[in-house]
């Protein structure tokens, strides 16, 4: 019998720690909503998801290219049901009780803008509660992340300004979508869905994708900025360059690079005619993890959406993360070797949340046999020595010369008590950020206190575009030595799972079972192998 019990314990998730609360039950399935100005996404599947194999809504090598389809296996449509942003949000909800009502309105803000929109109409706040088990159109809605009728009704009017950041994006009451396209074909829209297609340039552009990307809190000592992803990318080169966020995050081109044409945009009418460019819906970003978690559990999650169609979404941001950076040999002699990392993306690298970090995984081989190592990693996916000892925070490092010594590019919060922490409203700045900038960085202005590196202020090698670093192995580097070099990418340190844990709530709990069950695996980048 208590066998068969832990068997169960073990199945449903649920915990035999007296003091740790209960995981977080199931989120519910999505469903039909409709309010004044917002449906649900499976209303606009009526016409823009179309299924395989059918002529509409393919690219010319045939792959369906349905907006609603890949939508909905990314992060932006399960942005609501993630276990990672849950249970941080349950989090700073428990450290700070007085304030719950605040807390609710910032974090539901981007992360379900439709249900918070619609309760800011009526003087209310999307709750937590009502995001992880409440049944109005409100809380449907808010509970199907970033939805179609959000982003294409966002008007242009504040966009790129201050007050468009953290979730300051406007929507009307005319239940206009906006698209790219010049005069678009009206009737059948109104008809079906009640929304009329809208020429609006807004949509291709980085500004609207700032309005949630850029994510300035209060903190104890003022604002902190939790994520500052658009100012990044305007302190670059690629504004001048006409490359946006969609260039990259909604491609306009397929996987071999070539421009795609859609015989229609919908699967209704049938006589809307040819349409290029077509941006692909996928989102990807950095969020492999969190979908791998997804689609470990489908009863928990809700979503809606099979596991094959998480898994390769996964994999798609996995490759797209192949494709943000070079790793290179610069010099080498018989005492040290040189590597330089060049950022080839529009922004910070990492970017987003202050949770992610890069670094670089080194060996030197002789004959097969390891002779210096930095960077390794243990099961738990924590950054380790040879010996497997998790290694403490690292500084800013421009030298290598031992086993214990890592460069980690990544941003690191601390609180009033100079303690790090994941929590952005318990944050009283950076403590570090040394993340890789990107191509032409040169903020001004308030874009430059917001986003200035902190660490690396020394290192004449840290610079726009890219970060040098040298390795000096004990000894030297010895006759017939091979260089294998990764570069590894992590969505959340497993330590921060352990933080989680301590914060002893249910969302954090289901979290973290999920978690555990599935622990932190770095995501290769890029990697590098030759003979010294």
């Amino acid at each position: 019998m208590l066998r068969c019990l832990i068997a169960v314990l073990a199945i449903t998730g649920c915990s035999t720690d007296p003091e740790r609360p209960p995981p977080l039950g199931p989120l519910p399935e999505p469903a039909a909503a409709e309010t004044t100005r917002f449906r649900d996404d499976g209303a606009c599947a009526q016409c823009h998801l179309v299924p395989d194999g059918a002529s509409p809504l393919h690219d010319a090598a045939g792959h369906n290219v349905s907006p609603v389809l890949l939508w909905r296996s990314s992060m932006m449509a399960l942005a609501a049901r993630d276990p990672y942003y849950l249970a941080v949000f349950a989090e700073e909800r428990a450290r700070d009780p007085g304030h719950v009502q605040e807390i609710d309105t910032l974090c539901s803000r981007c992360h379900a803008p439709a249900g918070s929109e619609e309760r800011a109409e009526t003087g209310q706040h999307l709750s937590f509660d009502d995001m992880t088990s409440g049944a109005d159109p409100a809380a449907v809605l808010g509970r199907g992340g970033v939805t179609c009728t959000v982003c294409h009704q966002i008007a242009p009017g504040n966009l790129g300004e201050e007050r468009s950041f953290s979730g300051g994006f406007q929507i009307g009451y005319q239940r206009q979508l906006f698209g790219r396209y010049l005069n678009p074909v009206s009737e059948p829209m109104k008809l079906i869905v009640n929304f009329t297609p809208t020429s609006g340039a807004q949509i291709a552009e980085s500004s609207l994708c700032g309005t949630c990307h850029t994510v300035i809190v209060p903190g104890p000592k003022g604002e902190v900025v939790e994520q500052a992803t658009y100012l990044e990318w305007r302190s670059s080169k690629y504004p001048a360059l006409g490359r946006t966020c969609q260039a990259c995050h909604v491609p306009t081109t397929d996987e071999t690079g070539a421009p795609i044409t859609v015989l229609a945009i919908s699967g209704t009418p049938a006589n809307l005619g040819a349409r290029t460019p077509f941006g692909r819906h996928t989102f990807v970003g950095g969020n492999s993890y969190m979908l791998r978690l997804l689609a470990d559990a489908p009863t928990w999650a809700g979503t809606g959406v099979s596991t094959d169609e998480l898994l390769a979404s996964a994999m798609r941001d996995e490759a797209h993360l192949g494709e943000a950076a070079r790793v290179e040999l610069t010099a080498h002699d018989a005492r040290q070797f040189s590597l330089r990392v060049t950022n080839l993306t529009g922004h910070k690298l990492p970017t987003g949340y202050p949770s992610r970090r890069v670094w670089l995984h080194v060996r030197l081989e002789v004959g097969g046999a390891v002779v210096f190592e930095s960077g390794g990693v243990d099961a738990r996916g924590a950054i380790v020595d040879r010996g497997g000892k998790v290694l403490p925070a690292q500084p800013h490092r421009d030298t290598i010369a031992s086993d214990a010594e890592v460069q980690i590019w990544e941003a690191k919060l601390i609180d009033v008590d100079g303690a790090v922490t994941h929590r952005a409203l318990d944050a009283r700045r950076y403590g570090k950020d040394d993340r890789l900038l990107p191509a032409g960085f040169a903020p001004t202005g308030s874009d430059r206190t917001r986003t200035e590196p902190s660490g690396p202020e020394l290192d004449a090698t840290f610079l726009p575009g890219s970060d040098q670093l040298a390795f000096e192995p004990p000894g030297g580097i010895p006759a017939g030595a091979r260089l294998h070099v990764e570069l590894l990418y992590e969505a959340l340190a497993p330590e921060i799972v352990d933080a989680i844990e301590e914060a002893a709530t249910s969302a954090g709990s289901r979290f973290v079972d999920l978690a555990r069950a599935r622990p932190v695996t770095p995501v290769v980048m890029t990697t590098l192998e030759m003979d010294l």
